[in-house]
């Protein structure tokens, strides 16, 4: 098992997703994780409110637990053989909503997750994959 997500890396990934969506001159939080979905960095822009800031956290939290991307767990979650038990049941954290994508290292084993909340669906989740983009570097 690899050593757990650093601060270092944590916090380059929210500040990305910040320059990124302040690049379009979008306005978000940003909310990384460990791998437990314990929150490491929160980063929240000037004008993003309380459901942009939680929304973050639990899309965070989702891809971290789940090791899927928020978008794919939505779609997951939109199927009927989850119908019989709705996410929200199992986990009251957990986001079925695009914006989050889980951090991982070369063998794949996710060491956290980034979240970003405050924009559109697709914006957030385009925005936490620039950022996971950005620190590559770090995870090597």
């Amino acid at each position: 098992m690899r050593a757990p997500l650093s601060y270092v890396i944590a916090h380059a990934a929210a500040e990305a997703a910040l320059a990124a969506a302040r690049a379009e001159s979008a306005a978000i939080c940003a909310v990384v994780t460990d791998r437990s979905g314990d929150a490491r960095v929160l980063l929240a822009d000037d004008g993003v409110g309380p459901i942009g800031i939680e929304t973050a956290r639990r899309k965070a939290h989702t891809a971290a637990v789940s090791g899927m991307a928020t978008s794919a767990f939505a779609e997951l979650a939109a199927s009927p053989a989850m119908a019989i038990a709705p996410v929200h049941l199992l986990d009251d954290r957990l986001l079925p909503v695009p914006g989050g994508v889980p951090i991982t290292v070369d063998d794949g084993e996710v060491i956290g997750a980034i979240g970003v909340g405050g924009a559109d669906a697709a914006t957030d989740d385009r925005l936490a994959r620039q950022a996971l983009k950005a620190i590559a570097d770090l995870l090597a």
